[in-house]
């Protein structure tokens, strides 16, 4: 077995669902130490350590690479073919929780990192390596360091989760509906692909807000509502004037997310059936897009929750998280860098797509927001799924595309 994939086995072996992360980073620190690279480490928790390593001359642009450390939970393990912490090699593809995400992706990153400095490539510029904790439930990490100024100077972010899918599955509906293709475009992207998978350049994915209204009223005996106040009356006021406000928003598109996505996800209220609700409560997840930016619904649904307590409900907002859209140009350097070497190493056509789901990305955009962000990484679609994996030929492939990214990023 080769260094890479050792590496990335004994990494998918680490469990870190939703936390532990400290172990994926004290391997990385070691690799990259033994290669004469340097690193700091930024600790969430006791247990969850982000870190940064850089190479370069520092004298000109600054590129980051970013992937995560932590996975999601196993799921469920009759299912599995393998020990879902095994990192089994079959058929030159590795099964285990995290291969697609995107511990393949993170240990990509780090291979190119450690190529370019030992075989000494000029870079005019910083090179920097960031490997996060909790991106799966917060972001915890990519706040952590955006806060400590590591997303301030950047240029440019590479973006390492899986962009990848089975080259058979071009022949899914829902997949050419994503792609905005028909079945005769599939069978050409597909011919002119001659590896067993199909990769995208994501440019573009959406962002969400998410948050909880809370209306307090008064408890009455429910023979005697004129003496309470319902909570839940006030609360179906506020969805009301909410819903008009989602109407009003849809003419807002973005040319390849699309429009905004409002969604009410849970409703709560009232304590027993013959009492009048002194509490209730309506969240709320909205996916965002660039063009209508996430401070300005914010302040539309608190405008709203303004006027109806000036009339005498007692509504409150409360944010449970707010992560920024991203859309990158695709004249730019960092995505006319993904498509070319990426069609070069990977032997196909890269459609540039969209995505709803969101990333580190969104933490970083929130305090530098004229950062070029492409996702491009090894792994596919088997994400978060039993019998996640990842091809190891691909693996390999991305760490190239890397290694050449950088190099023409900072020469």
């Amino acid at each position: 077995m080769d260094e890479v994939v050792q590496t990335l086995q004994d990494v998918v072996k680490l469990n870190t669902v939703n936390g532990a992360e400290k172990l994926v980073a004290d391997y990385l620190i070691k690799l990259f130490e033994q290669h004469g690279i340097s690193c700091k480490q930024l600790a969430y928790q006791p247990d969850r350590v982000s870190l940064v390593a850089e190479i370069g001359d520092g004298n000109g642009p600054v590129v980051g690479f970013d992937g995560h450390e932590d996975v999601v939970a196993l799921g469920d393990a009759s299912k599995w073919r393998v020990d879902a912490l095994s990192g089994a090699i079959d058929d030159d593809n590795m099964y285990g929780r995290g291969t697609s995400d995107m511990k393949s992706g993170l240990l990509a990153g780090a291979w190119a990192m450690i190529h370019l400095k030992e075989a000494g490539v000029p870079l005019h510029g910083t090179f920097r390596f960031m490997a996060t904790v909790g991106e799966e439930y917060g972001q915890y990490g990519a706040r952590q360091l955006a806060d400590a100024g590591y997303a301030q100077d950047l240029s440019a972010l590479i973006v390492g989760e899986p962009s990848g899918a089975d080259k058979r599955l071009l022949q899914k509906p829902e997949l050419q509906h994503m792609l905005a293709i028909d079945g005769t475009a599939a069978d050409r992207l597909a011919a002119a692909n001659h590896t067993r998978e199909q990769h995208f350049i994501e440019l573009a994915h959406k962002g969400s807000l998410t948050f909880t209204i809370h209306s307090k009223g008064v408890a009455a005996h429910s023979s005697m509502p004129e003496i309470g106040q319902n909570a839940i009356d006030a609360l179906m006021t506020f969805y009301q004037r909410e819903k008009a406000y989602f109407e009003s928003i849809k003419s807002y598109q973005n040319p390849v997310l699309g429009p905004v996505t409002p969604v009410v996800t849970m409703v709560k209220g009232g304590e027993q059936v013959n009492t009048v609700p002194a509490s209730a409560d309506l969240s709320v997840k909205i996916r965002t897009i660039p063009e209508l930016p996430n401070a300005k619904i914010t302040a539309a649904i608190k405008a709203i929750i303004a006027d109806l307590n000036a009339q005498g409900s007692n509504l409150s907002f409360e944010m449970i998280s707010d992560f920024q859209p991203m859309h990158t140009a695709a004249d730019t350097p960092l995505i006319q860098a993904a498509n070319d070497i990426g069609q070069a190493v990977l032997e196909q056509a890269l459609p540039q797509i969209g995505v709803p789901g969101g990333t580190d990305a969104s933490s970083f955009l929130a305090v530098n927001p004229d950062i070029d962000v492409v996702v491009f990484g090894p792994g596919n679609i088997t994400a978060h799924q039993v019998n996640e994996y990842v091809d190891l030929e691909m693996y390999r492939r991305f760490i190239k595309i890397y290694e050449r990214m950088v190099t023409r990023l900072l020469s």
